[in-house]
């Protein structure tokens, strides 16, 4: 399944990965620096409807990270991971397990491009196996995603400095 909607893509990749890219309209630099700013998280992270319940961070290689919402009907989703690489303002690779699913763990790639004035974000997820990919696309994060990624284009512009 691929999806290409103006300047948002989703897509699987090979049998382990989930692409997904959007871009920006601020430099790496600043793109980075929120990406990873937990002070600024509870204004976009998530799809709409959620609230941020933890974001909690020891931002340094082999720091370890973890987020939650909340949906609306009480349901928590809450993701952690340690973090393996960080190449400020371009790249970072981290690990990523779902808490109610503990027993899969995914490495993301995170990468940030300038491209003319703005950046291409770009992640990559890499799934243990074919089934985990497929069960988490068609869990929905599709739409989850595109929509985070528009609500952090939304706070970028809000706090344009």
């Amino acid at each position: 399944m691929t999806t290409i909607d103006g300047n948002y893509l989703f897509e699987g990749r090979g049998d382990r990965e989930i692409v997904m890219a959007y871009s920006f309209d601020a430099p790496p630099e600043r793109v980075f620096e929120a990406w990873n700013d937990t002070s600024g998280m509870a204004n976009w992270y998530g799809p709409a409807g959620h609230e941020l319940i933890v974001a909690e961070q020891d931002f340094r290689v082999g720091g370890s990270w973890r987020y939650g919402t909340r949906d609306e009907s009480g349901e928590e989703t809450v993701l952690y991971g340690v973090f393996r690489e960080i190449e400020a303002p371009t790249r970072m690779v981290n690990t990523e397990i779902f808490a109610g699913m503990p027993d899969f763990e995914t490495v993301v790639t995170v990468t940030f491009e300038a491209e003319g004035g703005g950046t291409r974000m770009t992640s990559v997820v890499l799934h243990p196996g074919k089934e985990s990919r497929d069960g988490a696309m068609a869990w929905g994060m599709e739409a989850g995603v595109q929509q985070t990624f528009e609500r952090f284009a939304a706070h970028l512009a809000a706090t344009q400095k």
